[in-house]
């Protein structure tokens, strides 16, 4: 099944309620924010982060930037990068298309603060083509991220 289906699968599970898109593809958060007529500051950015002993996965506003010191102290790694496309291949995703559900492809989610001033976020769900939209209360109930400080 499809990090896209498996998504849904969950958010219907659990009755959630959600609106799906499908679009053409988008490659960046002011791409996605513009075909779906939302905010750039909704957008939840997910990016998989190799940290000193394992993968994990970063989620904020997409309007802003990890602060590389900032992680390093909450993941309590003394290195950290961006996962390469070969691994984000490896998650059944491709650059651009992860969501911020670390719980559906195996990684520990950590959520900065900055996506907890949105009522909803929006996000690639899998895929560069579909996006799903969602109440952030809703999100937080199932995904149970921490919530750290990194932008």
């Amino acid at each position: 099944m499809e990090v896209f289906e498996k998504i849904k699968k969950i958010l219907d599970e659990k009755k959630i309620k959600y609106s799906a898109k499908h679009h053409e593809p988008v490659y960046t958060s002011e791409q996605a924010a513009s075909v779906r007529g939302d905010s750039l500051k909704q957008g939840a950015k997910a990016m998989i982060v190799k940290t000193d002993s394992d993968f994990v996965l970063a989620v904020l506003s997409a309007e802003k930037r990890i602060d590389s010191k900032k992680l390093k102290k909450v993941l309590k790694s003394k290195n950290t990068s961006f996962a390469d496309v070969e691994k984000v291949k490896s998650f059944g995703l491709q650059p651009g298309s992860v969501p911020p559900f670390g719980s559906v492809i195996g990684l520990k989610t950590y959520v900065d603060r900055s996506l907890l001033e949105n009522e909803e976020i929006s996000f690639n769900a899998g895929s560069l083509t579909n996006s799903i939209k969602m109440k952030l209360k809703d999100y937080l109930n199932v995904e149970k991220p921490v919530i750290e400080d990194f932008s």
